[in-house]
């Protein structure tokens, strides 16, 4: 009893950090910010500029809110600064801090630094670099020590932020992908029912939820690489969570073909409305989608509709005669059964895969691993 509410606690905890990352990531970005001024100040007496120790880590957590995310910024910061030092550090030696060279470089590497930067993969990298070398090298009189330590400040103020992202109240991306994907199937679900009811729905509501699922299909691919980053069973799992987004985008396509296609007319619904055990079938797809979407959420294994594929069978003989009875519908009723055998295949590939990587999902660190053993 003790450990269920454990793992309950915990998820309502997830819960509610995915809901307010905004605002969680706002205070754990102020805590960054003011731990690296209490840093500066305590280093000032030893080390040059220790503001940029400040400016480092704000300039890495302030992007994106989830430790992968940091963890990114930060491996671009790390390169961009890397890349920026030697630049620096050789300009001033070959040409012993000769002021025009030393302006020269800084406007060309620049220049280099923003054409690298018009490359989506390559972005944040020449843009920090940019930014970086002119750090470097704006200010009058640069020198081999002012170099170094202006990079050892923006090197602390890294580790700061990573630290910070990783051990106070951790954002995972893994935890926001599961959420994400978890309502993407919850929706999808709501979206078939629409789909495959007798009455039509305003085409408002159909684009409204449709609109959200495709926003969360894009949120969906920016976090799996983050999520990558952090862990590695995330990593293991790729590709069956690729494969779980790919389910969903078919399960979108095939609900809205499912639609159109009969256009809810008087006809379409008359031999629909004729169907004995559309209402199981449709009820037990839902129910499906429904379970996968909460085993997700919640990171077990989800629950297999055996019965499923046993309704659609009848469902296919019923649709047969009900054809035969109602004339000649818009459109053939061996399509309608074909879109929801579809659907069916669709739901059962990606049962398949949420009960390989849901646990995966929600065990990615030893600290909910430990309270899942003990869930166990």
């Amino acid at each position: 009893m003790e450990a269920h509410t454990t793992s309950s606690s915990r998820a309502r905890f997830e819960a509610y950090l995915y809901r307010n990352h905004a605002f969680v990531h706002g205070i754990k970005t102020a805590l960054a910010t003011a731990l690296g001024l209490c840093l500066a100040w305590l280093l000032k007496p030893w080390i040059e500029h220790p503001e940029w120790i400040v400016i480092s880590t704000v300039v890495v957590m302030t992007m994106l809110p989830n430790v992968g995310g940091v963890i990114q910024r930060a491996i671009y910061r790390l390169v961009a600064t890397i890349m920026a030092t030697i630049v620096a550090l050789i300009v001033i030696f070959l040409t012993n801090n000769d002021w025009l060279a030393v302006d020269i470089t800084l406007v060309v590497g620049v220049m280099i630094f923003t054409f690298i930067a018009q490359n989506p993969k390559y972005r944040q990298v020449g843009m920090l670099s940019a930014v970086t070398l002119t750090i470097l090298l704006a200010s009058r009189g640069p020198n081999e020590s002012v170099i170094l330590w202006r990079s050892l400040d923006i090197l602390l103020g890294v580790s700061l932020a990573l630290l910070v992202s990783r051990f106070v109240f951790p954002i995972r991306a893994s935890r926001q992908l599961r959420f994400q994907m978890a309502d993407s199937v919850e929706q999808l679900g709501t979206l078939f029912t629409m789909a495959a009811s007798e009455e039509e729905k305003p085409e408002s509501e159909y684009e409204k939820i449709e609109d959200r699922i495709a926003a969360g299909f894009m949120a969906q691919r920016q976090s799996l690489p983050l999520a990558q980053l952090e862990n590695k069973r995330v990593r293991q799992g790729r590709a069956c969570l690729q494969n779980m987004m790919r389910s969903q985008r078919a399960l979108l396509g095939l609900s809205r073909t499912l639609r159109r296609a009969y256009s809810h007319t008087d006809l379409g619904e008359s031999l629909i409305s004729s169907l004995d055990g559309l209402d199981d079938v449709r009820n037990r797809i839902s129910e499906q989608l429904e379970e996968i979407s909460q085993a997700i959420r919640m990171g077990r294994t989800p629950t297999h509709d055996q019965e499923l594929g046993i309704s659609h069978s009848s469902l296919k003989v019923n649709m047969k005669q009900a054809a035969q009875n109602v004339g000649t519908p818009l459109m053939s009723p061996q399509t309608f059964i074909f879109i929801i055998e579809q659907i069916i295949h669709v739901t059962q590939s990606l049962h398949k895969d949420a009960t390989r990587v849901a646990i995966d999902l929600a065990n990615a660190y030893p600290s909910i691993e430990s309270d899942d053993t003990v869930a166990a």
